[in-house]
């Protein structure tokens, strides 16, 4: 990397490591026998329509997070973790409680296991709890579909062999934050800490044991122009899909409690992507994709200031039409939203690049 770009890499990761303080002292006192959160969708589990159960389990956090690097510049999910490590015990108990909400739903059934960081580390999940959660599912004929979050350092051949042999032909996916297919705009702009060929060589591991891979992409990390930042989604969905990835997750940035974004947006400096660069991300996605992989989208605050937003009259219809899509991956519904801040959302296409060098 240059020495410019090294010079603001450090910068970011200084004013995120300060963020990051903030949240760490921020943290509650949880009760180590639930879960942070847990919620069930409808959601399409293969080519059939069903439930989805997504819970976070409370853990220590993010490694990455809890590190000297600071962690991501959008991510508060630290938050959402405990003062202490909970026992494997307790961590099952979180997980059983959540399991407690599927309860009478009929096959099939998906379940998605979130930490706030990896749930293939160790450190935050012990493998003795690991495997006793996944012995849970085994036991569970309704399950067809799991997935679990890592960060790639934590995806070993050991341990996916171990998820396969406890989930034996069910379909299973990594979920993993490659962000962006670009090294210098995961690093600078979003502190991630691992680069490209980090996220394949786990792509690969998965591939040997028939486990996919969702890819998280970030839409508009802070310091990227609106334009810049959709045509940035753009070409990491389309590098993620020629590797190989089986779902895109697209992620537009939100604005979190003691994060680098918020100290920028609290300063005016950022402004959450527009609903219709969202649109055109997966519109775009639609048309190179092959149906082979997935592409979904549940925008967080979606409509909201501190989320992805247009003017406020269109924001529930678009937003609405997003999760269609992400359900049915039916392309069209994105093609009905219309409103005349369209129009305004053009312009700040076509002049905000060069705004900012007027300005700056």
């Amino acid at each position: 990397m240059e020495e410019s770009l090294k010079k603001v890499h450090e910068t970011v990761q200084q004013a995120t490591f300060r963020a990051r303080g903030q949240s760490v002292s921020r943290r509650r006192k949880r009760n180590p026998l639930k879960p942070s959160a847990k919620w069930t969708a409808p959601a399409k589990v293969g080519r059939d329509r069903g439930t989805a159960l997504a819970v976070v389990l409370s853990t220590v956090g993010c490694a990455h997070a809890r590190s000297d690097s600071g962690g991501c510049t959008m991510c508060s999910y630290l938050l959402d973790g405990s003062q202490e490590m909970p026992t494997s015990e307790q961590l099952v108990e979180q997980f059983k409680s959540a399991m407690g909400d599927l309860e009478g739903k009929e096959a099939p059934l998906s379940v998605k296991i979130y930490t706030s960081g990896s749930f293939l580390d160790p450190e935050e999940i012990p493998e003795d709890a690991r495997s006793m959660i996944l012995e849970m599912i085994k036991s569970d004929e309704r399950i067809r579909e799991v997935v679990l979050e890592s960060r790639p350092e934590y995806v070993q051949d050991s341990v996916l062999s171990e998820v396969r042999r406890f989930l034996g032909d069910r379909t299973v996916e990594i979920g993993m934050g490659l962000e962006s297919a670009n090294d210098v705009i995961r690093t600078v702009c979003i502190n991630k800490s691992f680069d490209l060929q980090a996220f394949k060589a786990s792509l690969e591991i998965a591939k040997q044991h028939n486990i996919g891979m969702r890819a998280y992409v970030l839409l508009k990390p802070p310091l990227m122009t609106e334009r810049d930042a959709m045509l940035d989604a753009i070409a990491t969905i389309r590098t993620a899909e020629s590797l190989g990835v089986t779902t895109v997750s697209l992620n537009p940035v939100n604005v979190q409690n003691d994060t680098l974004v918020e100290k920028l947006w609290n300063r005016r400096k950022y402004r959450p992507p527009w609903l219709w660069s969202v649109l055109e991300v997966l519109r775009e996605a639609s048309k190179d994709s092959d149906g082979w992989m997935r592409v979904v989208c549940d925008p967080v605050a979606g409509g909201k200031r501190r989320g992805p937003h247009n003017c406020g009259i269109c924001d529930n219809e678009i937003v609405n039409a997003i999760r269609d899509f992400s359900l049915n991956q039916d392309a069209t519904v994105l093609d009905k939203p219309s409103c005349g801040c369209f129009n305004q959302w053009e312009h700040i296409l076509r002049h905000e690049d060069s705004s900012q060098l007027i300005h700056r």
